[in-house]
């Protein structure tokens, strides 16, 4: 009697092991409870590698395109204006990460159903998802906040049947990572690209002390350094590669403060005498890039005296491109462009 016990005793153990493991694999690729029901799919698992195209509009007809690149970078397009820029990282990174996270917490009571589909109705944003092969796969619009900010009201195309979104972790609503205006999609950028790619570079001053200053970079297979404006041009062999690719390296990103959209702000701006010109061009194209700087000088300058504090001089450039890319960025920026002919040359001081 007794070893039937222990025998009986074996076999329930046996056979909650197993059901402990079957449990245990099946939660390991449980996916969102949510996410099997039609109406209720909203997450889609690594978007990054997933999506192609994101579409979002408002009810202020902004209309945001964000396609992915071959290199994994997202553009924007503004499709009111038809203008294209690259997408601001910072912004591409909160819009993935809410596509991936996001979740349903619970349907709306249906005494609510009805304002709530008229709230996503009047401020509500349409995100629609596109795989990779540029098929649409979600369709939703993303409305206000509800319980106090916890969550976001949510609807997937075809239902009528509204439900209350949220990241878990993540206090607060997930409608503000929907923004789809130029202002939030944009990146501040004024260049971001791979520098290896120069054929070309070039820096000209147009002050008269500095003008000996200018110069130009010529990236192929040899590197060469010449002056635009010194009397003498120094010896090839004293060229340091690895000034130049230092120098290069810094010009991979330049990071603007703010984009200004202002017309008439750049059209008094660039009437002024500009400080230095930065022209650049890729292998392989015959298209030339220039930005055009200006700066803003600090008027309480004090040229290092000591009687009000050792000031800088210039504070900020206003950068101008052309009328859709005027900047404004920060001198710690900009200054490590700003170098004279002698910097990539061995023997000079100052480096």
């Amino acid at each position: 009697m007794l070893k039937n016990k222990f025998f009986l005793a074996g076999v329930v153990l046996i056979l909650l092991a197993i059901t402990v493991t079957v449990f245990y694999f099946s939660k390991m690729n449980q996916k969102d409870t949510f996410a099997s029901v039609e109406f209720t799919q909203f997450a889609v698992e690594n978007p990054q590698k997933n999506l192609k195209r994101i579409f979002l509009a408002d009810r202020e007809n902004n209309l945001a395109l964000l396609e992915k690149q071959a290199d994994g970078s997202w553009k924007y397009t503004n499709k009111s204006s038809g203008k294209t820029y690259f997408a601001s990282p910072n912004a591409m990174n909160n819009i993935l990460e809410t596509i991936e996270k996001v979740r349903v917490r619970n349907r709306v009571p249906n005494p609510s159903i009805k304002t709530v589909l008229r709230g996503i109705g009047t401020i509500g944003i349409k995100v629609e998802l596109y795989d990779m092969s540029n098929k649409k796969i979600r369709t939703y619009y993303v409305g206000g906040p509800a319980d106090g900010g916890q969550g976001t009201f949510a609807v997937v195309e075809g239902s009528e049947i509204p439900y209350v979104l949220n990241i878990p972790g993540f206090n607060g609503t997930i409608d503000t990572r929907f923004i789809c205006k130029e202002s939030a999609l944009r990146d501040r950028a004024i260049v971001r690209h791979n520098s290896k790619e120069l054929e070309k570079m070039q820096v000209e001053y147009f002050a008269p002390e500095q003008r000996p200053f200018s110069f130009s970079l010529e990236l192929g297979a040899k590197t060469l350094v010449k002056g635009l404006h010194a009397k003498k041009q120094l010896p090839e062999s004293s060229i340091r590669k690895e000034y130049v690719d230092i120098y290069l390296s810094d010009f991979n990103v330049l990071s603007s403060e703010i984009i200004i959209y202002n017309k008439a702000v750049r059209d008094s701006i660039i009437k002024m005498p500009p400080f230095a010109k930065i022209s650049y061009k890729y292998k392989g194209k015959s298209e030339e890039k220039t930005m055009t700087l200006y700066p803003v000088i600090n008027p309480n300058y004090d040229r290092g005296d000591g009687k009000e504090g050792n000031r800088q001089k210039i504070l900020r450039y206003y950068v101008d491109v052309d009328e859709d890319n005027f900047f404004l960025t920060q001198n710690i920026v900009m200054q490590k462009l700003l170098r004279p002919y002698e910097y990539f040359f061995d023997n000079v001081s100052g480096k």
